[in-house]
């Protein structure tokens, strides 16, 4: 009951004051948006790595598919699942600067350490394109940095991702590590103190989704790009091991078949039925292990699909919960925000027309004093 008057109360107060055009008032729950320029650059940086994990994918499926050579296609493979986790993980970060500075640097690492390999180690006669993709992404990272920030703010991000070191690998490994904390130390080296704001809870629900569905988006594909790589390897090892070995199997029993049919032919239909026997468990063998294969590759990806939906369900519940907490903060503050407007409304009308009446009854006590002192007084009218 208690509840329902503390909530019947306020808006009964605000219908009975809309008459009052000059009477308005609102609620705070006190946060900070983002300022246009952040959320610009949150938009862009995000933008950016799309067409950036667009283009390393078209650019790695074009090596796969016109190279023959296994381990160049696996290493193809490789890249766009390391660029685009790296990439995710670089772009989708909470603080908008942070996010566009390790985007930036993860583009500078993938095309220094293009550069500084051997084709060998990398894409062999595709190299070339390889680098000339990697290269044209550094450019339009920096390109973007320039447009988005002062001219004073990015000559201290050019120089400080020209200055950090690079990873140095014998491989082509991509990885992306977390700058803020340097970021933060070499903005104040330089004299400048830094403060990012959060954002409203609109602002931070809405992002929390953005970066999981990028996530996601990312892990669904990162495993179908595994389990090509998983192909890929399944043909050239297990499978070639096994296939070769039952050839060599086979070609010894057909020699032995063909002596024995030489030598004594009644003895050929038996030869025949372990010839077939053995064809029979080859095909078995082959059949088994690619189902056996496809089948681990299914229950991977159900699980992961299960994973990805129940933290989908936990993160919104978790932003429901904020947003409810912050709507019953706000009305727990209107009824103490409703009864002090009502004491300062009532204590203005007790001034404002109390006082007059105070002040007139005064003066005609006065008056009336002034007429008796006149009326007694000597010489006075009587």
């Amino acid at each position: 009951m208690e509840k329902i008057v503390r909530v019947i109360a306020p808006l009964a107060a605000a219908l009975l004051m809309t008459g009052c055009s000059l009477l308005k008032f609102s609620i705070d729950t006190g946060e900070t948006p983002l300022p246009p320029e952040e959320l610009n650059m949150r938009m862009m940086t995000r933008g950016f790595y799309y067409d950036m994990a667009d283009r390393v994918a078209r650019a790695a499926d074009s090596i796969a598919s016109a190279s023959p050579d296994a381990p160049v296609q696996m290493r193809a493979i490789r890249w766009k699942i390391e660029a685009t986790r790296a990439g995710v993980t670089a772009a989708m970060q909470r603080i908008p600067e942070v996010a566009l500075l390790d985007t930036w640097l993860l583009c500078r690492r993938m095309d220094g350490a293009f550069g500084r390999l051997p084709d060998s180690v990398l894409f062999g006669p595709f190299t070339p394109f390889a680098r000339e993709t990697a290269g044209e992404l550094d450019r339009r990272a920096g390109a973007l940095a320039r447009s988005l920030l002062t001219p004073e703010r990015f000559a201290l991000m050019e120089r400080f991702v020209d200055e950090r070191p690079a990873a140095e690998s014998a491989d082509a490994r991509i990885r992306s590590d977390n700058t803020t904390l340097a970021w933060v130390e070499y903005l104040r080296a330089n004299g400048i103190e830094v403060q990012y704001a959060v954002g409203t809870i609109a602002e931070v629900t809405a992002d929390m989704g953005d970066r999981f569905g990028s996530q996601s988006e990312q892990l669904i594909s990162s495993i179908g790009w595994s389990k090509d790589l998983l192909e890929i390897q399944f043909r050239q090892d297990s499978i070639r091991d096994r296939l070769a070995a039952q050839l060599d199997s086979l070609e010894s029993d057909f020699r032995r078949m063909v002596g024995v049919m030489e030598g004594l032919p009644e003895l050929t239909d038996g030869v025949m039925a372990g010839f077939n026997e053995r064809v029979a468990e080859l095909i078995g063998t082959m059949n088994a292990g690619i189902d056996n294969a496809f089948s681990d590759l299914d229950r991977q990806r159900m699980e992961v699909q299960r994973y990805v939906s129940a933290e989908r369900e936990a993160l919104i519940g978790q932003a429901q919960q904020a947003v409810d907490a912050a709507v019953q903060g706000a009305l727990d503050r209107v009824p103490g925000l409703v009864g002090r407007l009502l004491f300062y409304v009532v204590l203005f009308a007790l001034v404002m027309l109390g006082l007059p009446f105070v002040l007139g009854f005064w003066l005609g006590r006065w008056r009336e004093r002034a007429r008796r002192r006149r009326e007694t007084s000597p010489g006075g009218d009587r």
